[in-house]
């Protein structure tokens, strides 16, 4: 039996065929027409046997520990003994996949998190100009990724500014990066002010971005993964 994990993307690329299909398929029910999809299109017996296949996909994300559940893609610890804990877990879940379907990128968790903006402290005290830049950015890649993680959980994502905007609008208030690293910097991005309150490094909740380019920022956030995890 085939075995393929189900996703989010393809529980709501099924939902959306379903719908569409009322036409075509008029004499069956909506669950009739979830179930029909579901086994034409994922070589499964019906709905409810997709479910099972999703939910086995979200429990082998999960790092156990006694009652004590983490998850590795949504960075939630939940006790697996509490129902309303499997729910939040659930609910938070299915915002990472929906919000990573959708970016092509999840961010970082609190503790890697903190180990790039550390090495990238460490960089920018180094010898060599190649070094603070690279230090200078992967601070800046910690700062982005705990305010896309914020965004997610708000289900506000969308709005969210992808990198290359983000570094624009957070160089303009960023004391943390020497001046001539920073001249280095808004040359090769931009410089945005007025955008990011001063003193935060928090995307605005009431902002979309403006910049569209998805595909120059996931080019730079994987280089700078790269970077931080040699």
């Amino acid at each position: 039996m085939d075995h393929t994990t189900i996703t989010w993307a393809d529980l709501a690329r099924l939902k959306k065929a379903a719908k569409a299909a009322k036409s075509t398929l008029p004499g069956l029910s909506h669950a009739q027409r979830l179930d029909t999809l579901a086994s034409a299109n994922h070589r499964v017996r019906n709905y409810h046997e997709m479910l099972k296949r999703y939910e086995a996909g979200i429990d082998a994300c999960l790092v156990k520990d006694g009652v004590l559940h983490t998850c590795m893609l949504c960075g939630l610890q939940f006790d697996s003994s509490e129902p309303d804990d499997w729910k939040q877990h659930a609910q938070r879940h299915e915002l990472y996949e929906e919000a990573g379907f959708y970016l092509g990128y999840l961010p970082s968790q609190y503790a890697e998190r903190e180990r790039i903006k550390k090495l990238g402290y460490k960089l920018m005290q180094a010898e060599g100009e190649h070094q603070h830049r690279d230090g200078a950015l992967a601070v800046l890649l910690a700062h982005f990724d705990r305010s896309l993680d914020a965004a997610i959980l708000d289900n506000r994502w969308r709005q969210h500014a992808y990198f290359e905007e983000y570094v624009q609008c957070a160089l303009a208030d960023a004391p943390f990066i020497p001046s001539g690293v920073k001249r280095l910097l808004v040359q090769e991005f931009g410089e945005r002010a007025g955008v990011i309150p001063k003193g935060q490094s928090y995307w605005p909740p009431d902002l979309v971005r403006q910049t569209a380019d998805r595909a120059a920022s996931l080019k730079r956030l994987q280089a700078l993964r790269s970077m931080a995890t040699a």
